[in-house]
């Protein structure tokens, strides 16, 4: 998934785990699910000790990536918000919002992009 923020920031997540309806918590543990922003060139891993909470499936909502949810984006791509280090690398995390991925408080996604790769 990649994402573009209103003011410009470019970021996004990768998953080898299947998004299912309703399944809440899936865990990776290839440990291969990461999280990027292309505005700072930064990858940030899952950590070891938080794989089960690699994305969070769940109807009726956005994408979830992460326990305390690193990133969550709401259905309507406009709300959400950013623990970006609870359960993806960052050295910076503080435990509370950041604006680090969305460079404003809340997501509001102009552009999004999902590809979803098949192999047979």
């Amino acid at each position: 998934m990649i994402f573009q923020s209103q003011n410009g920031y470019i970021f996004g997540g990768y998953s080898s785990c299947q998004w299912q309806q309703n399944k809440s918590y899936v865990q990776d543990d290839t440990l291969s699910s990461f999280l990027f922003s292309q505005t700072h060139d930064q990858i940030y891993p899952l950590k070891q000790d938080q794989k089960q909470y690699a994305i969070y499936c769940s109807s009726g909502s956005g994408p979830r990536f992460g326990c305390g949810h690193d990133i969550y984006i709401a259905a309507d791509f406009k709300d959400g918000y950013s623990n970006l280090g609870h359960s993806y690398q960052w050295d910076k995390y503080e435990n509370n919002q950041s604006t680090h991925l969305f460079g404003q408080d809340k997501p509001n996604i102009s552009e999004c992009e999902i590809f979803e790769l098949k192999f047979v």
